[in-house]
């Protein structure tokens, strides 16, 4: 059965970087939740999170993968360049997401803002990621038509 994706390498690649970041994300919400492990812990991940976003963000935008997929969609462009221009700031957002481990002293407190600040930032990005995935679609599935 044939993919309606594509089977470049770069689109192999982002997908499982994607795969990873959700799998970090459902993670770091895990431990939040449960209020487990030690606070370094959690800073250490969120750490790795806010890395992660940046090299699957370059990913992204240094790979091809929006150009290959709207070569057929030039009509998609603009909604492509407003969400690759969201990848700075959500970049910066993951990276304040530890910056409460310097301003809270107090555990239960530190726990609770970093979860809420996690919940919020975690449905941006997940809401961000869809967005992506809805116009890779729409323009693969343009292409495909302009096929037939």
């Amino acid at each position: 059965m044939e993919s309606d994706q594509p089977a470049t390498p770069d689109f192999e690649k982002v997908l499982q970087d994607h795969r990873a970041l959700l799998q970090l994300l459902e993670k770091i919400g895990q431990v939040l939740s449960a209020g487990s492990g030690s606070t370094e812990e959690v800073v250490e991940m969120l750490g790795q999170l806010g890395d992660r976003l940046v090299k699957h963000f370059a990913l992204e935008e240094e790979g091809g993968y929006f150009a290959e997929a709207l070569a057929g969609a030039p009509q998609l462009i603009s909604r492509a360049n407003e969400l690759l221009h969201q990848h700075p700031r959500m970049s910066a957002e993951a990276r304040k997401l530890i910056e409460l481990s310097d301003k809270v002293s107090d555990a239960q407190q530190w726990w609770k803002a970093t979860r809420t600040r996690f919940e919020a930032f975690r449905s941006e990005l997940l809401k961000h990621e869809q967005l992506e995935n809805s116009l890779l679609q729409e323009a693969y599935q343009r292409d495909l038509g302009a096929q037939d």
